[in-house]
């Protein structure tokens, strides 16, 4: 074939090559479907080396290669570029995790942003970071723990703030103010003479008015009344702390204004009726409530406390039966405000008293459905139903009083029944701390668990339970993490935990994948010259490099390279995800249906379905089998998807497809060299074109041993470094699990008390369940008796009626009668 045709076809053929390269990567063109791809890669095969015809023309091919072997050496020096520009965009400014940290505690986002505060916190203990970058994170990293409940690490730092010195005084009013919140939220008032001493160190005001409300809220918990108000008068106008200020003082003046209690009765007197509340004794304290309701509420804080106000001045009112101001005050409340729901609740009642039974019914009706869960929603559900019976709608008011006891009938069974069956408290606290899986097996409802955290507020039973329940997920969570950490470290994608190193190494493997690729056109070169099989050494040679030629198009050579690498592998194991998650659904569903057949076999009786006594144990050892089946392959699931999670961080730069890169990378080098070697010894065209191509091999071979070098030096930086992690590492696990063994050790100590105080308030509960069936009982049966009542003086009405009708007859027949006797 002449040269011009050869170049004719290798354009064609180049056309085709460049189409199954972008075929293969990254994406297909959205105008080839399946078979075109497969045609593309039979033509292609049909057009490969060894006919005569080749993609390149020799001197086209051999400038190509120098261009390329050129910018690569002229390159090397990006490798530690790379480097530098990882480490730059990896390592962000300590003010940038403080805006980032308040923007995840601002969407309450509190895991998160106690992560990003603390290492500020960490930077500053490495004098990375200002102390005034320190007091922001800090104050703010007490703030997500305050505001997520987990108090006591709240104290550790509102107390590091306190006497932090002078860079942290403009948190010290702030700070203090949470110490006593937290000293209430946890009963510990003992603290308080702490809190006190701090203040006494501190000046007597700041511009925010923060130690000023401190301060005068420490006195008012402490009951110091005159000097909480001397303190709290100084809070100047317009300050943040103003509507906090001005409400305690109404605060402060309910408590001046309330007489004390009077003495108990002695032991079968009658109860002293309740003393009318003359409107005067809390006119000062309606005052300083409506000075709070007037100010700007600029932020969800001082909402919060406006509609704090109106809903103390509703209950004043409601004290000092002025139940119209009362409702005046409750209808201010915003829907959005967290006190709404109690406002529905309490606005029922003054309309109630004021007799307005259809507006009651309509707030409790608004009730039930924006509060469905709570203690309120059963007795506001119940007051309506009397609210109907009293109003005469007789039929709505049944169905209300069923309605209710068959939602909280089966509660109370359950609750009693796991009460029967849990009278050990070291189980019992056991079942607690995984709550979650309690109400997935079905052995307490989820609202009976929220109606006992509800009656246990004030003891912290939950808040221990959630703090053990909360300590061993971040003990699971370290030792999940350090396993990852230490599998990567261990494997060959190490590099990934350094991302500045692997920046590097991956722009030094791009170049020498540019180096290869060069040495494929050089390939191409000889192609052109000479296609043809040859034989012995040479033509063994050749069909080794023709045999590694295939796979040159696969090496990665750009940043988009490396990434469609990290996807492919990352969907590889998406797939087994998915995979694994669809045998979870179908595992709840079994779960769910064994759920139902218990619910069946414990209901039976309960309905009177008569069972064969044998059959009935034959199907609740079925059952239970069943179910131990569907734990054990649960356990699988979970194993299976921790090694999904192992697996997935060994996907990556370093993985085996850059293992086997370096293989090619090392084949095509020495049968191409042998090849060009063997050509160079004979004579012709293919002699000539393998010499003059040989000084290139050299350059490449020099580029190649550069960018290699650069590129060990930065795989023993990654040696190194991982070292090191590795006794960080092992030095953390040691740590973790050193505090496993002591919240272990406290979890002993406290699974006896706080189980027997829990199982006390879950008694609590049960019978709170157990007086709302028996008054939704108690309303049904008055609803018969309303309805037999109504009927009797419906027919006693009648009678009556028909007596006077009677009456009335006799009446006239009698004067009929008369007339007629007087007539004859």
């Amino acid at each position: 074939m002449s040269r011009g045709g050869r170049r004719v076809r290798s354009a064609a053929q180049a056309a085709v090559t460049r189409r199954v390269d972008v075929c293969s990567g990254v994406t297909a063109s959205p105008r080839w479907g399946r078979g075109s791809l497969w045609a593309a890669g039979a033509l292609v095969a049909t057009l490969a080396w060894p006919h005569e015809a080749s993609a390149l023309d020799a001197a086209e091919a051999r400038g190509r290669a120098e261009t390329e072997i050129r910018a690569v050496a002229g390159a090397t020096g990006q490798v530690q570029a790379a480097v530098a520009k990882a480490r730059g965009a990896s390592q962000t400014s300590p003010a940038k995790r403080v805006v980032s940290g308040e923007i995840l505690l601002r969407s309450k986002d509190y895991e998160r942003a106690i992560r990003e505060l603390s290492k500020v916190v960490e930077l500053h203990r490495q004098g990375k970071a200002s102390p005034a970058e320190h007091a922001d994170a800090l104050f703010l990293l007490a703030e997500a723990y305050f505001l997520s409940d987990q108090l006591l690490s709240a104290r550790r730092h509102y107390t590091e703030i306190v006497e932090g010195g002078a860079a942290m005084t403009s948190y010290a009013g702030r700070s203090l103010s949470r110490l006593v919140d937290i000293a209430l939220r946890t009963d510990r008032l003992e603290t308080l003479d702490e809190v006190m001493a701090h203040l006494a160190k501190l000046p007597a005001s700041d511009r925010t008015g923060s130690l000023q409300y401190a301060r005068g809220k420490a006195h008012y918990t402490k009951r110091e009344l005159a000097a909480a108000r001397s303190a709290l008068a100084q809070v100047a106008p317009g300050s943040e702390w103003e509507p906090q200020a001005k409400y305690l003082v109404g605060a402060i003046e309910v408590k001046e204004a309330t007489p004390p209690p009077p003495p108990e009765p002695e032991e079968g007197a009658p109860a002293a009726p309740k003393a009318q509340v003359p409107r005067a004794r809390y006119a000062k304290a309606v005052e300083a409530f409506r000075q709070v309701t007037q100010l700007k509420a600029d932020n969800d804080r001082h909402r919060h406390v406006v509609d704090l106000a109106w809903m103390a001045l509703g209950r004043l009112f409601y004290e000092s039966d002025s139940y119209l101001d009362a409702v005046q005050a409750y209808s201010h409340v915003d829907r959005r405000s967290p006190e709404f729901n109690h406002m529905l609740y309490e606005l029922a009642w003054v309309y109630v008293r004021l007799g307005d039974y259809q507006r009651a019914e309509r707030a409790l009706e608004v009730l039930a459905i924006s509060d469905p869960n709570s203690l309120r929603f059963a007795d506001g559900s119940l007051l309506r139903a009397d609210l109907l019976l009293r109003s005469g709608k007789f039929e709505p008011a049944l169905q209300l009083y069923q309605s209710v006891r068959g939602q909280f009938d089966p509660v109370h069974t359950q609750v009693d029944r796991f009460l029967k069956d849990t009278t050990d408290p070291t189980v019992y606290y056991e079942k607690l701390t995984d709550s979650e899986r309690v109400v997935e097996d079905g052995e307490l409802p989820r609202v009976a668990l929220e109606w006992a955290r509800e009656v246990a507020e004030g003891d912290r039973v939950f808040a221990v339970i959630d703090d053990v329940s909360q300590s061993r997920e971040l003990v699971r969570d370290s030792r999940l993490l350090s396993s990852k950490l230490r599998v990567v470290l261990r494997s060959s994608t190490r590099a990934k935990a350094f991302p500045e190193l692997k920046a590097g190494l991956e722009q030094a493997l791009a170049l020498l994948n540019r180096i290869t690729v060069a040495r494929g056109d050089l390939a191409l070169g000889l192609e052109d010259v000479d296609s043809s099989a040859q034989s012995g050494a040479l033509g063994a040679a050749r069909a080794r490099r023709r045999a590694l030629m295939k796979q040159l198009s696969g090496l990665p050579r750009t940043e988009g390279d490396f990434a469609a690498r990290e996807v492919s592998g990352e969907r590889q194991w998406n797939r087994v995800s998915q995979s694994l998650q669809q045998l979870t659904i179908a595992s709840d569903g079994l779960q769910a249906v064994i759920n139902g057949l218990k619910r069946v076999m414990a209901d039976a009786d309960r309905h009177g379905v008569q069972q064969d006594p044998e059959a009935r144990k034959r199907f609740e050892a079925e059952i239970a089998a069943n179910e131990r089946d569907l734990q054990a392959y649960r356990a699988r699931i979970k194993e299976y998807r921790r090694q999904i999670e192992l697996g997935r961080v060994q996907v990556g730069f370093g993985d085996q497809r850059y293992v086997d890169d370096a293989k090619l990378r090392t084949a095509f080098r020495e049968a191409l060299t042998e090849e060009i070697n063997l050509a160079a010894k004979g004579s012709g065209g293919l002699a000539a074109y393998a010499k003059s191509i040989q000084p290139v091999l050299e350059r490449a071979r020099t580029a190649e041993r550069n960018v290699q070098e650069a590129y060990d030096r930065l795989d023993a930086q990654v040696a190194s470094q991982t070292t090191r992690l590795e006794q960080q590492l092992a030095e953390e696990s040691a740590l973790v699990e050193r505090y496993a063994e002591q919240l272990e050790s406290l979890d002993q100590q406290a699974r006896v008390l706080v189980g027997e105080v829990a199982m006390k308030h879950f008694a609590l509960v049960r019978d709170r369940l157990k007086s709302i069936v028996l008054r939704a009982d108690t309303g049904v049966v008055q609803h018969a008796w309303e309805v037999r009542e109504e009927a009797r003086t419906r027919v006693t009405n009648l009678q009556r009626e028909r007596s006077r009708e009677e009456a009335s007859l006799n009446d006239e027949l009698r004067e009929v009668i008369d007339d007629a006797g007087d007539d004859e």
